[in-house]
C-alpha cells in the first residue's frame, strides 16, 4: 500500500486534490463568509447562534456537519463495495459527483439563485450553497482517506499537520526511513492545499460563483486519470 501512495503519479493526485481543497476553502469564505473544507468550526457558529437565541441559525450550523459526514459515508460506499467483492476500487463516479456539483453551483450563482457573491451567511438558500460545499468535501475527503490509513487526506491541514509533526519526530530521532518518504507526501499536500488557498483568492475575486468551474474541472480531470490509468501503478 504504501509504494503505490508513494508513486510519483499518485502524489500528483494527492497535490491535485489538497490543491482543490485549498481552492474551495477560500471560495466558501470569499462566497458566504465560512470555511468549508472541515467541520471544526461550526461547533462555535453553533454555540454562538444558541448564545444569541437565534434558532434558525442554529438549526443550519446543526444540519451542515452531517452533510459533511453524509458526503464522506456515500464516497466510502463506492468503494467499501467494491472492497467487500473483492474487486479494485473505481473512483471515477465520486470524483463525477463533485464534478457535476460544482458545475452546478456555478451555474444557480451565475442566475442569482444563491444570492449576490459575498453576502453574509444569513437565509436558506446560503445554507443550501453551504451544504452542497460541506457535502463535496466529505466526499472528497473520504476519496482516499480509508484506502491509505489516513495518511491521504486533501481537504483540511489539522490533521496532516499533526502527522507531519509526529513523522519528523520518528525520523529524526528513530531514523524511521517509511515515515521519511511519507513526510515528503505530507509537505506535498500542505504546500499544494496552501497554493490552492492563494489562487482561488484572486480567481473568485475575477469570476466570483464562475470560479467553482476550477474544482469542477479538477474534479473531472482527475476521475478520468484514475479510471484510464487504474492497474498501470496508479490507483
Amino acid at each position: 500500500m504504501i509504494d503505490s501512495i508513494l508513486q510519483p503519479k499518485n502524489r500528483f493526485t494527492w497535490g491535485l486534490l489538497a490543491f482543490q481543497g485549498g481552492f474551495l476553502n477560500v471560495g466558501g469564505l470569499l462566497t458566504i463568509h465560512m470555511f468549508v473544507s472541515h467541520i471544526t468550526g461550526f461547533s462555535a457558529h453553533l454555540a454562538t447562534s444558541i448564545a444569541e437565541s437565534n434558532l434558525k441559525r442554529s438549526v443550519y450550523f446543526l444540519l451542515v456537519p452531517m452533510f459533511f459526514l453524509v458526503g464522506a459515508f456515500v464516497s466510502s460506499v463506492f468503494t467499501e463495495l467494491r472492497k467487500f467483492r473483492n474487486k479494485q476500487p473505481i473512483y471515477i463516479f465520486i470524483l463525477l459527483i463533485l464534478a457535476a456539483i460544482f458545475l452546478s453551483i456555478s451555474i444557480a450563482g451565475s442566475v442569482n439563485f444563491f444570492g449576490e457573491f459575498g453576502e453574509p451567511f444569513e437565509n436558506f438558500r446560503d445554507f443550501i450553497l453551504l451544504s452542497l460545499l460541506a457535502f463535496s468535501c466529505g466526499m472528497q475527503n473520504a476519496i482516499f482517506t480509508h484506502y491509505s490509513n489516513s495518511i491521504i487526506r486533501t481537504t483540511h491541514l489539522t490533521g496532516i499537520t499533526t502527522d507531519l509533526g509526529i513523522g519528523l519526530a520518528k525520523y529524526f530521532i528513530s531514523k524511521d526511513v517509511k515515515e521519511g518518504k511519507i513526510n515528503k507526501i505530507r509537505i506535498d499536500i500542505i504546500f499544494s492545499f496552501v497554493l490552492g488557498s492563494v489562487v482561488g483568492i484572486f480567481v473568485f475575486q475575477k469570476f466570483q460563483f464562475w470560479a467553482f468551474l476550477v474544482p469542477s474541472a479538477l474534479s473531472l480531470t482527475v476521475g478520468l486519470r484514475l479510471f484510464t490509468t487504474r492497474g498501470n501503478g496508479v490507483l
